[in-house]
């Protein structure tokens, strides 16, 4: 937080030297790219109301914590005036959580074959589909924005990484999954932040945001919901169609 807090006020001390640029072309589409380190975790619920339920959630939420995943994809904008932009695009996503670090006491403690340590965590894959508005503020080289909307998740696999870790040595291994997990998820999502002109062309978008699925993700006794929250970075060109002559 303390990296992202200094970025953040370096861009506001450049946007003082920014000046008006009244002769800048509209740029009504805009194409871009983005990628957002995120922080992921899940929120759990007792799906049947059964005390045994009660305590598998109690246990999950004492062992499991969050896990670090990410967004990053393409995205088109077509800006109604300077101050308001519709946006759409495709995205891949990895969300999930992990399962805190697990230490093993077997009874001969140099015993090879046993690990030391464990660690679990669990990969959500999604194919995003995100449409959102757009409202900016200001007209200098750096702008305040902000963005609301919503995205549909379509459910890829599930893969469940083992992390065990000896006493020289560590073994990594990567399984999917077999729970039916629903096929398609719903996250509204929300974010605020700065939009650096580079030229009349291409910008640079920074933006904390915060992504909530609102749709349970299995069927099951004890389920859940994925949310996620990040520092969205994007790259975007702008351009106008060609006019008829």
């Amino acid at each position: 937080m303390k990296k992202i807090s200094i970025l953040i006020l370096t861009i506001i001390t450049l946007s003082a030297h920014g000046q008006d640029n009244p002769t800048a072309e509209f740029k009504r589409f805009q194409i871009g790219i983005n990628i957002s380190p995120d922080v992921c975790f899940r929120t759990l619920c007792n799906n049947d109301g059964r005390s045994e339920s009660d305590i598998v959630v109690k246990l999950r939420n004492e062992h499991e914590t969050i896990k670090i995943g990410y967004t990053a994809g393409l995205n088109f904008c077509y800006n109604i005036t300077s101050y308001l932009g519709i946006e759409t695009g495709i995205q891949y996503s990895e969300k999930g959580f992990q399962h805190i670090q697990t230490e093993f006491y077997p009874d001969q403690p140099d015993d090879p074959m046993m690990p030391d340590k464990a660690i679990f965590n669990y990969h959500f894959h999604y194919i995003d589909v995100p449409l959102k508005a757009n409202f900016t503020i200001g007209k200098k080289k750096v702008r305040f924005f902000t963005s609301v909307g919503l995205t549909t998740n379509f459910f890829i696999t599930e893969i469940q990484s083992e992390i065990l870790k000896y006493d020289n040595r560590k073994v990594i291994k990567n399984e999917p999954t077999l729970f039916d997990y629903k096929k398609v998820n719903l996250s509204p999502f929300i974010s605020a932040g700065i939009d650096y002109k580079i030229n009349n062309s291409m910008n640079l978008r920074v933006e904390p945001c915060y992504r909530f699925g609102v749709l349970k993700i299995i069927d099951a006794p004890v389920s859940g919901w994925l949310w996620n929250a990040g520092l969205n970075i994007s790259y975007y060109y702008g351009f106008n169609p060609k006019k008829k002559e």
